[in-house]
């Protein structure tokens, strides 16, 4: 979940299930769409078991519910599919009744002509979809829409009467030639320096961003890591009896990292302890080059979030 590739490994997965699963279906399934996860099929009445049925045969991990429509409709996306007594299909626009309605609100900070373009892509949005409702109608889903979000009237009307279900074609330009950079919004100085780089910079694109985002407002929402718990870690342990140091780097968890050490000073107190025994003379030169590190004073010197972590090296002499 959240990884940008897992739309398009799902489409995959699901294009591969269909085309394994239409050949174990022994009649044709007259009407199918897909949009990443989500099916649509138009089926008999009493094929829709079977058929559900096939479907989950196919992955044990890969099991899948069906919602048979009610009253000739059947919520599809973010549509309704109606089905007319001719057969036919027509559609209206759909919001989930848990959905709270919430777009960007009137009075947020956000540069005008963001909210226009919110407001035109809905409007144009719930035309498309309402194939089955008349102007006035959709008017009034729209009107009602926006009022939750403080739009005024006077805006809403304006955004009606410009906007088409048309869609506006945007004239072809060469990437290379354009520049686009982030800015963040402050009411009033960002749209003078918007337009005075239109004016002198042709060519760069200023994109507006709002500094007010949640990770600013809400900065401690989890709780910190315990030192023991964190990974990508730069770690000190202090010898007992000299100034020296061990310093480590380790990916894993620090307190796992403390623990190999632990278990690596035994197995050498033991090897030392077998060749004091067999031959004590020459073992003392070993035994004075060896340091008592105190592993429960391990001191964590640098850290990072990330899963391959950069750290940078100096010397002090």
């Amino acid at each position: 979940m959240g990884n940008p590739i897992s739309p398009t490994v799902a489409d995959l997965v699901m294009e591969m299930l269909l085309e394994n699963v239409i050949k174990e279906i022994r009649y044709e399934i007259p009407v199918i769409k897909k949009y990443v996860d989500d099916l649509f099929l138009v089926l008999p009445a009493d094929k829709v078991e079977e058929v559900l049925g096939t479907f989950n045969q196919y992955n044990s991990n890969l099991q899948f519910t069906c919602e048979i429509e009610q009253n000739q409709r059947l919520p599809f996306l973010d549509m309704v599919v109606i089905r007319q007594p001719d057969q036919s299909i027509k559609t209206e626009w759909y919001c989930k009744p848990m959905a709270s309605g919430r777009f960007i609100d009137y009075f947020s900070t956000h540069p005008l002509h963001m909210k226009t373009n919110m407001v035109t892509n809905f409007i144009r949005r719930v035309r498309e979809f309402s194939t089955n409702l008349t102007e006035e109608a959709t008017n009034d889903i729209i009107k009602q829409q926006l009022k939750i979000n403080h739009y005024p009237t006077t805006f809403i009307h304006r955004c009606l009467n410009t906007t088409t279900s048309q869609a506006v074609v945007v004239p072809a330009q060469s990437p290379e030639a354009i520049i686009y950079k982030p800015i963040i919004y402050v009411e009033q100085l960002t749209n003078r320096l918007k337009k005075t780089f239109r004016t002198d910079f042709p060519n760069i694109i200023l994109a507006t961003r709002n500094d007010f985002s949640v990770k600013r407002l809400f900065t401690n929402t989890k709780d910190n890591i315990p030192t023991q718990m964190k990974t990508n870690v730069i770690y000190r342990i202090p010898c007992r009896d000299c100034q020296a140091s061990y310093v480590g780097l380790t990916s894993n968890q620090l307190k796992k990292r403390i623990s190999n050490h632990r278990s690596n000073i035994k197995q050498m107190e033991a090897l030392i302890d077998v060749t004091n025994r067999s031959n004590p003379t020459t073992s003392q030169p070993v035994i004075r080059v060896q340091h008592n590190y105190k592993a429960s004073e391990t001191i964590l010197l640098d850290s990072s979030s990330t899963t391959q972590p950069r750290f940078e090296y100096t010397t002090t002499g």
